[in-house]
């Protein structure tokens, strides 16, 4: 029988710089992020975009205080919660990616939440899981 090679173990044969670099392109001018070019910015994306340069080594490559400044502006005041878009109503899932990204951008209030698998890095540490991350 062929061994199958886990792909989740492999990220060696990633173009780091070159991910890294689509992905900061995803940053626009409002300090968010988006999924594809020509989609607007989205608070989970944030997530989705930090966590992945986190894991590549290059987080430093977007400007976090813009970002931070997005995030925060996409957060309802009077309910609570984050929403996709400033503007728009808040919901669990927007809520919890945006908490999370805040905590990957070094928020101080926020307990560190591991980039691989979105949870609280105390859990992880506790289950003795040890995910992927690229270092130099």
């Amino acid at each position: 029988m062929h061994k199958v090679l886990n792909s989740f173990q492999r990220l060696d044969i990633i173009d780091r710089d070159t991910l890294a670099w689509w992905l900061c392109e995803r940053q626009l001018p409002s300090g968010g992020l988006n999924g594809h070019p020509e989609k607007l910015p989205d608070v989970c994306y944030s997530w989705w975009v930090l966590s992945s340069l986190t894991i590549l080594g290059r987080l430093n490559w977007i400007d976090a205080n813009s970002l931070k400044t997005f995030i925060m502006a996409c957060q309802d005041i009077e309910t609570g919660g984050f929403a996709d878009r400033p503007g728009d109503i808040a919901d669990p899932f927007h809520t919890c990616f945006g908490i999370a990204a805040m905590s990957l951008l070094g928020h101080d209030s926020i307990q560190q939440v591991n980039p691989t698998y979105c949870m609280p890095q105390h859990v992880i540490d506790r289950l003795q899981l040890k995910p992927q991350v690229l270092t130099e």
